[in-house]
């Protein structure tokens, strides 16, 4: 079978990795989530609304229009047919509130998720699955975000997630 694209599996791969780790999401148990950082895959499909949450593949959780999960773009990478590279971008969000009007509190709250993401790019050794070669640069092109709503305080960091596969 011909892979066209790494985004599917590279997309389920890093919701798997958030939602396990114990900075993160914590281990599903049953099929939930037991951690303090909810992680969806794209937009939620409920009316829940946890404190802390993490977005694989959307960028505005508002949005009710679609949102692009990725971007890719290939190029040759060998002689030959079969050989490509691919650069693929997962779009990401973060995002803390609060019941209370304290913008730094779920700012340093967002931090913590984003910071909690890029220590798990640096640490993987599994190429992600087999997904990709590299991140490239990985953690990148942050938009901060904050406000202040009659339901309290929310900040959220939209970013992106760069790897470099290899398809062929």
């Amino acid at each position: 079978m011909t892979v066209t694209s790494r985004v599917p599996a590279l997309l389920d791969y890093l919701v798997s990795l958030f939602q396990n780790d114990a900075t993160l999401g914590g281990p599903v148990v049953n099929g939930a989530q037991t951690g303090p950082v909810t992680v969806y895959d794209g937009p939620p499909t409920t009316a829940l609304d946890p404190p802390l949450k993490l977005f694989v593949g959307l960028t505005d959780p508002d949005n009710p229009a679609a949102d692009p999960a990725a971007d890719a773009a290939q190029g040759w990478a060998a002689i030959g047919r079969r050989g490509r590279d691919q650069q693929v971008t997962i779009h990401c969000c973060a995002e803390a509130w609060s019941g209370t009007d304290t913008i730094q509190a779920v700012r340093l709250a967002v931090a913590g998720i984003t910071a909690a993401v890029e220590t798990l790019l640096q640490a993987d050794t599994t190429q992600f699955g087999g997904n990709a070669l590299y991140p490239d640069p990985g953690y990148t092109n942050e938009a901060w975000l904050q406000n202040n709503a009659g339901e309290g305080a929310v900040a959220r960091v939209q970013f992106d997630l760069v790897f470099k596969s290899r398809i062929g």
